[in-house]
């Protein structure tokens, strides 16, 4: 008893009410209700003294807590109820301004004790043995960012200075993830896996050190720090951490609890600003995400209702923009298609473990695994339209793949799952697919000739100045690929891809493409067809700009010969460029700029032949470009580009792959009806045709 006395007198817990605690009490959202005969005491000369017994439950104003005691007002006395004796009842929402205050902090800190933990939305999953490894590296200070440079040396995280000591990274990835604090993620997910205390003491170390260096007051000063996507990540990695502290033998210092819930309450007043959001974009879906799990996780704050309501009308206007009704991601990425399922559906598997709601248009996530299918290549990569990488592709690729067998197909180079049906499909206005086939093929399954054209223009998000650009694959290997995105960084590479000259398209000499805010919606996919003996996509975009028109048809023979035939219709002439960058390893063999004719093959006589056959007013060069597979890659490869000039510009290319030293001899046009015939003559006297819509 003389502990708690000692405590009582230590926090001026006197007998006489202060104008404090009155204001205090007329504030504090929290209220104490006494069970029936519960002892009511008051301090009088130092002594914690009994002064009443009621036979019925009461209701008091709480003030703060001391000890085994809830401290309350009654009848302008400051009395002292035993926590055994009453139940903490929060009788108005949780304000940001009241969690300041030491008493109502100590009150939190003793109701939240009684909420139960949530399931975590793990942004970041890692292995137990990595999440250790990475926090165990963190403890002895050398933090492990998954981004170059990879580390961050740490070496006293209670005066580590967040603006001085972070260096300077080509890569916007390193300072993104080092402020979303993937390091407490690492922590909280150790602690998961071994119960030991010190990793939750040193996140506890890590919040309060990023808190008191980054006042939400001043946002608006820091690029990474309050980033919208790292702001909204940090997020989830708060409030996993609190679930877990508030679980934990830690769970004792009533101050960190103020400033867990005060920093969670300024991010969801962040997360809810309008000028802060990213519309039409991931990131603000991410934001939703992050604001739907403050309000949802925290129902006791008085903005999460409105909060709620705030992330639900923007994430359904996002999903309905960025998603199509047959469940195609609209960032111009096939990885987005990937990556944005991972995330959305893992965030749907979290709201319906923890019973809370989602818009119904978070229904369309479910079936873009259905159209990824249709993307991935017969040597398991994404076509690097956008900003896709060209990594492998395994069946991780989506969490439980199982549910989706022509997905596991696509991926495992037919050894799991089951055959998909099409070999060809408008994947909706974004995308054209065509296969030479999925199975009982002439040719191994990495073998088959695929073809994909990409069109559309929705936002701002990962958009590259590529529409109607095209990639072929085939004979195992790329031949026609878009330069990629090189990777998050600030380096000129990165800049370059963007540009339209970096892509398998047509544009205005000298210019790029028209990629104002009005020029939305003027790029599409219009048709694919399987035509039997042909397989046929046909995209338009008017992005080309100045009035002009680019229609873009591919027909493809199943033969491994296909035909690009570009029509540009322009209300004045102009002087058009064609570009097609071929693939690394790929060397000029043979090249005529007489008859436009060239001929590229690798170490492994695979070869890829290129003819021009609407000669007028065009002419052909060979040139140089780079590509960036991987990231960070910068390889050096060919570039077939071709010039036209007029009002009606029509580029009729002539394209062929081969390994059996086969090239084309001769090719003829003529028109037939509202088509052309393509006639093309092997060196082994084969002769074939192709029928092409004018």
């Amino acid at each position: 008893m003389k502990r708690i006395l000692l405590v009582l007198v230590l926090i001026g817990a006197w007998g006489s009410v202060t104008p404090t605690d009155s204001a205090q009490a007329a504030t504090n959202p929290f209220h104490i209700r006494s069970v029936p005969n519960a002892i009511v005491y008051e301090m009088k000369s130092g002594k914690l003294t009994k002064v009443a017994t009621y036979s019925t439950t009461k209701r008091y104003a709480a003030i703060s807590t001391s000890g085994w005691y809830y401290i309350a007002l009654s009848g302008g006395k400051k009395v002292y109820i035993k926590k055994s004796q009453a139940k903490l009842l929060l009788a108005d929402p949780i304000t940001r301004s009241n969690l300041t205050s030491s008493g109502t902090a100590r009150l939190a800190h003793e109701y939240m004790r009684q909420m139960a933990p949530h399931v975590p939305y793990e942004y970041e999953r890692l292995s137990e043995a990595k999440a250790i490894d990475y926090a165990n590296r963190a403890l002895k200070g050398n933090w492990y960012v998954p981004s170059t440079p990879y580390r961050l040396s740490v070496p006293n995280i209670d005066t580590f200075d967040w603006h001085r000591s972070i260096p300077s990274s080509s890569s916007n990835s390193y300072p993104f993830q080092i402020h979303y604090l993937t390091v407490l993620n690492q922590l909280t997910q150790a602690y998961n896996a071994t119960n030991d205390t010190a990793y939750l003491k040193y996140g506890m170390r890590v919040v309060k050190s990023w808190t008191k260096a980054h006042p939400v007051a001043n946002y608006k000063q820091y690029r990474w720090p309050y980033n919208d996507h790292g702001t909204s990540v940090r997020t989830f990695h708060l409030l996993n951490f609190w679930d877990v502290y508030k679980s934990s033998s830690l769970y004792k210092d009533t101050a960190f609890t103020g400033l867990m819930l005060r920093t969670l309450h300024e991010h969801g007043t962040l997360l809810a600003t309008s000028s802060f959001y990213k519309y039409e974009h991931n990131h603000g879906v991410f934001q939703d995400m992050a604001l739907t799990a403050i309000a949802q996780t925290f129902p006791q704050f008085d903005q999460s209702a409105n909060w709620k309501t705030i992330a639900d009308s923007r994430l359904d206007k996002q999903i309905r923009h960025s998603i199509t009704s047959d469940a195609v991601h609209l960032e111009h990425s096939p990885g987005y298609q990937a990556y944005m399922y991972h995330v959305l559906d893992r965030f749907v598997i979290w709201a319906d473990d923890n019973r809370f709601t989602l818009p119904s248009s978070m229904n369309r996530v479910e079936y873009m695994p259905k159209q990824l299918t249709y993307m991935v290549k017969p040597n398991g990569t994404l076509p690097i339209f956008g900003d896709t990488s060209g990594a492998r592709r395994t069946t991780s690729i989506i969490p439980h793949i199982d549910d989706f067998p022509q997905l596991a197909y696509a991926v495992s180079g037919g050894k799991e799952g089951s055959r998909p049906p099409l070999t060809v499909k408008k994947i909706s206005t974004q995308y054209s697919f065509m296969r030479e086939y999925w199975s009982a093929p002439p040719r191994a399954f990495n073998q088959a000739t695929q073809v994909m054209m990409t069109a559309g223009y929705h936002s701002s998000a990962h958009k590259h100045a590529d529409d109607l650009s095209i990639d072929l694959y085939g004979l195992g290997r790329d031949f026609i690929i878009e330069t990629g995105r090189y990777g998050y960084t600030n380096r000129p590479e990165r800049q370059r891809v963007f540009g339209v000259d970096a892509h398998n398209t047509v544009h205005r000499d000298g210019a790029n493409l028209d990629l104002s805010a009005s020029m939305r919606e003027k790029s599409k996919i219009v048709t694919v067809k399987n035509l039997g003996p042909s397989l046929l996509a046909m995209g338009e975009s008017k992005l080309i700009g100045k009035g002009a028109t680019h229609r873009r048809t591919l027909v493809y023979d199943k033969a491994q010969t296909l035909v690009v035939y570009d029509r540009i219709s322009s209300p004045t002439q102009e002087k058009f460029v064609q570009r097609f960058h071929l693939a690394e390893g790929l060397k000029l063999l043979q090249s005529s700029m007489a008859t436009q004719n060239v001929v590229y093959g690798d170490s492994n006589g695979r070869t890829i032949q290129l003819m021009q056959l609407n000669l007028k007013n065009s002419s052909m060069r060979n040139s140089t470009s780079f590509v960036a597979v991987e990231d960070y890659e910068w390889k050096p490869r060919p570039q077939v580009i071709s010039y036209n000039t007029g009002k009606d510009v029509r580029y009729l290319t002539l394209i062929r792959l081969d390994q059996s030293k086969t090239t084309i001899r001769s090719a003829s046009v003529k028109v037939s009806g509202s088509n052309y015939i393509v006639t093309y003559t092997l060196s082994n006297k084969e002769t074939r045709q192709i029928s092409v819509p004018i």
